[in-house]
């Protein structure tokens, strides 16, 4: 019932449209009609935003008499232009599932409204201040081209089903999570893919340092096509490739308390080498150089990226917070 509710709607439309054009015929000295298509805009975040529509216009600037009822059908109309869209945008939302975005396990909405009141504030220069007071190689425009380009690299991953390139830039704990549910794409025989991908906004947001630990997150906002194809046939199960949805995440990196940013000129500092020994990075799925058996994806020796998620309504702010003397912290 709910799929045919619009063609009823329609079709009734079309009713009174040709009622009115008939009314029209009778007096065409009393009143003008004019129409105008105002398409369809699909919007860019997960909700299918309907826009447009078809508008209507009257003019009885000549005052004729019959104009109270050739009003009462303009009011009709409209209401059922609106009942119409009204329908249309539910449809529209309601057919659009969820679906599960790389690393994290967060969900795409599907009527676009998780997590859109959720605000992140831009705290890049204050936390480049802070990091700097122990860290002075650091500069907040090199750590957000890293989170830039690991976030690349781990959309590139996903839809290859091979995070080996991304290993050293992932916390053990995340790379095993993120592992099972490439596994179990694998198993489901199914592929993601991710087209034309554009970061719009990245900027770092909040810092946390504890006794052990600092962390670093970032906010990312990117647009790109998402669809899943069948491994067997091909064939698109889900999304399509000409829509293109907007994503925002909060990405959350950490490294040992007292680790420094590299030098330009340090070849210990690329993700080809291993930031302990300097030999060419072979590492294990646990995280370890298979030269000098250090662990290296644990923050020991550099940023890794601990949690990659999207915004959600129960995404929290961390804000800045720091040791003090007296055990508490600074907000």
């Amino acid at each position: 019932m709910k799929r045919k509710l619009p063609i009823i709607l329609s079709v009734l439309l079309a009713a009174v449209m040709i009622f009115c054009v008939s009314a029209v015929a009778f007096d065409a000295n009393d009143y003008d009609y004019s129409y105008d298509s105002g398409g369809s805009d699909w919007g860019s975040s997960s909700d299918h935003d309907w826009g447009g529509g078809s508008t209507y216009y009257y003019d009885d600037s000549d005052g004729g008499s019959g104009g109270g009822g050739f009003g009462t059908l303009a009011v009709v109309v409209i209401i059922i232009i609106i009942v119409v869209i009204a329908v249309s945008r539910k449809g529209k939302d309601g057919g659009n599932g969820g679906t599960s975005t790389p690393v994290g396990g967060g969900v795409r909405p599907a009527n676009g409204g998780q997590g859109l009141n959720v605000n992140l504030p831009d705290r890049t220069a204050e936390i480049e201040q802070i990091i700097k007071r122990e860290d002075p190689d650091f500069t907040a425009d090199d750590f957000t081209s890293f989170v830039k380009n690991v976030y690349i690299d781990i959309q590139n991953a996903w839809c290859k089903r091979d995070l080996t390139p991304v290993r050293p830039v992932l916390h053990t704990n995340l790379y095993n999570t993120t592992d099972k549910q490439v596994q179990s794409k694998i198993e489901q025989g199914v592929t993601y893919h991710y087209e034309s991908i554009a970061i719009n906004t990245a900027y770092l947001t909040s810092y946390v340092r504890d006794n052990e630990y600092e962390y670093l997150t970032a906010y990312l906002n990117a647009r790109y096509i998402d669809y899943q194809t069948d491994d067997k046939t091909g064939n698109i199960v889900r999304g399509d490739k000409n829509t293109r949805w907007d994503f925002r995440y909060k990405m959350k990196f950490m490294r040992s308390v007292g680790v420094k940013t590299k030098s330009a000129d340090d070849n210990n500092m690329t993700g080809h080498n291993c930031p302990n020994c300097g030999a060419p990075l072979s590492i294990s799925s646990t995280g370890v150089c298979e030269y000098c058996g250090s662990t290296v994806t644990t923050g020991l020796y550099s940023w890794v990226l601990s949690d990659f998620s999207t915004i959600r309504n129960d995404t929290k702010d961390d804000g800045i917070r720091l040791p003090q003397d007296n055990g508490g912290t600074q907000q």
